[in-house]
């Protein structure tokens, strides 16, 4: 290359701008016009790449010098970007943080689709709203973007330096999703680069508060001292009132007290913040689950039953309203019972209640991790099956257009020695079948399953990742026709014995179908993208005893990317007639709970998962 050829920087940024490299493209433009002041094409290029930064102040200045009369294509988008920008700092000023989301959205629409200090911005007006996943995916972006902020020292945005807003935004994202020491790292940042600023030495002196807080309550929790613990989080909610891990932390405070009722309430404003929670959900079942109202827990599900003894063994008497319905359809419920084999009113030979096989049988078992000294939980194969069963139960009804006149509950389970599932006392009818119907017959079922496992034993604050994600999933407000499919194919990955054929299902549809097309490639980038990988599994994967062999003796090295890592997934999985299947699906299971569930759901979103076949395999 040429370095002082003003045209061959000038190509060089518009190849580069195809590749998203905005800030090198940037550079590279303003080194064409150190070469050449006068080179137009340089300041049309700056132009265009200044809108889609937002940076409207420099876009202005390249649009004026491009040419005597400005291009009217550009003048017309920079001006609808300057009038969205606007409307959406004036909100910010405001604090209407649903209209700064909206004009926003329409600044990125316009032209504007790649400024970091706009999806900063978003992440900022999402908090408050209690969009924290989506306020963390908005800054996430923020922070890969390649060039971030104006190339000016001194440009302000919001009354900040502009490279400090992105950071005095990330503190707040980090501080509320309960990452406090990068929080403080991000905040110790915005304070070096824009040291006066009101802005940031207030979010400063707060964020160090909050962490400090949650750091002495940690440290009292951990030394049994759980009253001044409880203290401890409340100043820091004092700091930040909004804050999800320190009332879930105080909520786990309340427990071991004994005081239940102040644990579900830390719980619930926890959840109010975010939905969903995991945490905050299963330490409230669990509080529920001491205090013995199993029908409430968790997500305050209170349908389910008039009391607890209802839930656990007494008669399906349910809604009085779907009572009535289902006497005005009794021909038809009649009908479904008779032809549906999973539903059985004969005799009680061969089967028991469910609540008596759970206190039998462990459902939530502790194993070793083969080849390590560590543990970790599992769901048994009973509970697995259990899970499945009742899944493909409902799922077989909603398919036909019908749901349950009544609510689930644990009475209804019934269990032979040999893992068959059947239900009693129940009837399904199609009487104004909609999706909220669907969604009624999952919510009742996670809790069923939950008081299940508690009434084995299991402590359901420890259920393993993916059973957590399954569970929420039943439980999701948003749950779609399509969304069933997903619950089916869930199932389906719960039983150790399904996993590695599902794997290798799941990871020939990803690298190989996915790739004959243009458009299969680019999904298949975006799943790969999304992919659970930590980047220290590698590290465990070579210091386990038992894989390792796979792992450093290969001839292509692995790297620390989603496809490496998904290759040597792969590779671990073909050596399984070296041992028994399950031992090895543990070792991955432990490292990778999520990781099947979570190619799924990518799959799903792709509009892919249909393809796989899981249902029908494993159905």
């Amino acid at each position: 290359m040429w370095p002082d050829n003003a045209a061959c920087r000038g190509n060089r940024a518009a190849a580069l701008t195809g590749l998203r490299h905005f800030g090198e493209a940037v550079k590279d433009c303003e080194v064409a016009l150190r070469i050449d002041p006068s080179y137009g094409r340089a300041h049309q290029r700056l132009t265009s790449l200044h809108i889609r930064l937002g940076h409207i102040e420099d876009a202005l200045k390249h649009l004026s010098l491009a040419s005597p009369q400005p291009d009217p294509l550009e003048l017309d988008k920079l001006q609808t970007v300057q009038k969205h920008l606007g409307k959406c700092l004036d909100a910010r000023k405001a604090r209407d943080w649903k209209t700064v989301l909206r004009e926003a959205d329409a600044a990125i629409a316009s032209g504007a689709d790649s400024s970091a200090l706009l999806l900063a911005t978003k992440a900022e007006a999402l908090l408050p709203l209690n969009l924290l996943d989506e306020a963390d995916s908005a800054i996430s972006s923020a922070s890969k973007l390649d060039y971030p902020f104006s190339g000016s020292s001194d440009t302000k945005y919001c009354g900040l330096l502009a490279n400090a807003y992105i950071l005095y935004v990330h503190a707040q994202v980090d501080v509320a999703l309960g990452r406090f020491d990068h929080a403080v790292s991000a905040i110790d940042k915005a304070r070096i680069k824009d040291p006066g600023n009101t802005q940031v030495v207030s979010m400063h002196n707060r964020v160090k508060a909050v962490a400090r807080a949650r750091s002495l309550g940690n440290e009292l929790y951990n030394s049994g001292k759980f009253q001044e613990a409880c203290l401890a989080y409340g100043e820091g909610l004092k700091q930040n009132p909004t804050n999800k891990v320190l009332y879930c932390n105080r909520a786990a405070c309340w427990f071991k007290l004994g005081q239940w009722e102040k644990s579900i309430e830390d719980c619930n404003e926890a959840l109010k913040i975010h939905p969903n929670y995991t945490k905050a959900s299963l330490r409230r079942a669990a509080s529920y689950d001491k205090m013995v109202r199993w029908a409430e827990g968790p997500h305050g599900v209170t349908a389910l039953a008039q009391d607890p003894v209802n839930l656990a063994g007494g008669p399906n008497v349910g809604n009085p309203e779907r009572s009535s319905e289902a006497c005005a359809n009794e021909a038809l419920a009649h009908l479904c019972r008779c032809n549906i084999k999973d539903i059985d009113e004969s005799s009680a030979q061969g089967l028991c209640g469910s609540v008596s096989y759970a206190k039998a049988n462990a459902m939530l078992i502790e194993v070793p991790v083969l080849g390590t000294t560590k543990k970790f939980w599992r769901l048994s194969d009973k509970a697995t099956r259990i899970s499945r069963k009742l899944v493909l139960i409902l799922n077989s009804h909603h398919a036909v257009c019908k749901y349950l006149t009544a609510p689930l509950q644990v009475s209804n389970v019934w269990i032979s020695s040999t893992g068959i599932v059947k239900l009693r006392g129940v009837s399904f009818t199609s009487k104004h079948f909609s999706i909220e119907r669907v969604r009624d017959d999952y919510k009742h079922l996670s809790t069923v399953l939950l008081v299940l496992i508690s009434i084995s034993g299991g402590d359901i604050t420890k259920l393993p990742p993916d059973y957590e994600e399954f569970i929420m999933l039943l439980r999701r407000n948003t749950l779609t026709v399509q969304d069933e499919f997903l619950i089916v194919n869930n199932s389906a990955l719960l039983p150790m014995k399904n996993r590695t054929e599902v794997f290798l299902m799941l990871c020939d549809k990803i690298n190989k179908c996915l790739g004959r097309t243009e458009a299969g490639q680019a999904k298949r980038k975006r799943i790969l993208s999304k992919l659970p990988y930590e980047n220290d599994w590698l590290d465990t994967a070579i210091a386990n005893e038992r894989i390792n062999q796979w792992v450093v003796n290969v001839q292509n090295p692995y790297e620390r990317t989603q496809y490496d890592q998904l290759r040597l997934n792969r590779n671990v999985r073909s050596h399984m007639h070296d041992y028994n299947d399950n031992d090895v699906e543990e070792i991955l299971y432990c490292e990778w709970p999520k990781l099947l569930m979570e190619m799924v759901r990518l799959l799903h979103g792709e509009g892919e998962l249909q393809g796989t076949d899981i249902q029908n395999k494993f159905g």
